[in-house]
């Protein structure tokens, strides 16, 4: 940018699976500052981009296929969807789609 202004980017994984196998224990208590924080960044004129995790059932990233993850955010199911609290008012950007890209 040329005006003055500075820009940020930040990832948060907020995905429904409360009891999956990568939860975070009250990883979901962030959810109301992540829409503050987003919030403020497009009242300020900035973009935001989500992204999504979205893998297929069989994929080399996962453990019992040969990666190193277990499954997790497997496409089509609950666990895969972004949380249900979290304000999405941008695109998604769905990451892991194609089985070997992780």
């Amino acid at each position: 940018m040329t005006d003055g202004r500075r820009s940020s980017s930040s990832t948060f994984r907020t995905t429904s699976d409360a009891e999956g196998s990568l939860y975070v224990n009250g990883g979901e208590q962030i959810i109301p500052t992540i829409n503050r924080l987003v919030a403020a960044v497009q009242a300020a004129g900035g973009a935001i981009v989500y992204t999504q995790d979205w893998h297929p059932k069989v994929t080399p990233h996962f453990r019992k296929d040969g990666g190193a993850w277990p499954v997790h955010c497997v496409a089509d199911t609950w666990g895969a969807q972004l949380h249900p609290d979290l304000d999405v008012e941008g695109p998604v950007i769905r990451k892991g789609t194609a089985g070997a890209d992780g």
